[in-house]
């Protein structure tokens, strides 16, 4: 079950709770423009014009770190070196900034993305970085629906139920304990990635071709039962994993990813990079995945091949 499954239970048998948790769910999904439409602010979420990197409360150059739908940086000397260029502290974070000082943040970074875009996509990239954040009690709402997923993740449903229905914060002890057990997924993920072979296949959609990229993981049984007692990656980790691949130089963070784990039928976790949404308004929805710039969902091997295999 993933988060918006769990968002879903709220929402069918809670009265109270089932608003509140449509939101999250939306949230969860990159259906932004949908909250737009609801009567969010009586759940205290204020909406704001805002830098769109994530991690408001991370030190500065690791919220540029993390920004992988345009690469700038991909070491921390790096992203250090360029904070302190534009005299900025490294160890500021997004939130403890002025608007005056996030406004020249955000143009003295556009301007490094302009080197690595195909000149058609330039005019897309401000769209990246400036833009609206919604804030639940003082925390970004993607990061506040993230720490409750982390928590799902590690099996705390039930104390995340009651966080949506009593509208609550989660204890910073569990979101820590989450965080140190994605931590080394993340690293055993990018230990794999050196090893995995990319592929490519062609994807058609509105009369356009797409080239694609994807990793192929055959699950065996042992994987399984690594995964099992934390020693492997289980499933649920792959909808953030998907994302993290950008950081890797062997990912082109111009094309779309596709990573499928076949354990029997073919478990699918795909990203859009959003100046490919913009520009050319892919989307994967077609394909029976959930999301928007990143997906999800289940296909049986005959579908995989289909698209796979004829995308050669």
């Amino acid at each position: 079950m993933a988060f918006d499954e769990l968002c879903d239970e709220v929402i069918l048998n809670c009265e109270d709770g089932k608003d509140f948790a449509y939101i999250l769910k939306l949230t969860y999904l990159n259906e932004f423009e949908k909250i737009k439409n609801l009567d969010f602010k009586k759940f205290g979420i204020i909406e704001k014009d805002d830098l769109l990197f994530y991690g408001k409360n991370y030190p500065l150059f690791k919220s540029l770190l993390f920004f992988n739908e345009i690469p700038v940086f991909r070491r921390e000397k790096e992203s250090i070196l360029f904070l302190k260029s534009i005299k900025i502290n490294p160890r500021d974070t997004l939130n403890s900034l002025s608007y005056k000082e996030k406004i020249k943040l955000g143009n003295e970074f556009l301007k490094r993305c302009l080197k690595f875009v195909p000149k058609e996509y330039i005019s897309y990239i401000p769209y990246l970085i400036f833009g609206k954040e919604y804030y639940f009690k003082g925390v970004c709402l993607k990061e506040y629906v993230s720490a409750l997923n982390g928590l799902y993740k590690i099996g705390k449903k039930n104390k995340v139920k009651k966080l949506i229905i009593n509208r609550e914060l989660p204890n910073e002890g569990d979101v820590k304990k989450y965080k140190k057990k994605l931590a080394k997924k993340i690293i055993l993920f990018k230990k794999k990635l050196n090893i995995y072979e990319i592929n490519y296949f062609n994807l058609k959609f509105n009369d356009k071709n797409f080239e694609c990229q994807y990793i192929y993981i055959k699950q065996s049984f042992w994987d399984k039962i690594s995964g099992l007692f934390g020693e492997g990656i289980e499933l649920k980790y792959y909808p953030t994993l998907v994302n993290i691949a950008y950081s890797s130089e062997k990912v082109d963070f111009m094309k779309p990813l596709f990573i499928f784990v076949d354990g029997g039928d073919i478990s699918v976790y795909a990203k859009v990079p959003k100046l490919i949404y913009l520009k050319d308004e892919l989307t994967l929805n077609h394909l029976n995945l959930k999301g928007k710039y990143v997906y999800f969902g289940n296909w049986k091997k005959d579908k995989f091949w289909e698209i796979v295999g004829e995308g050669r």
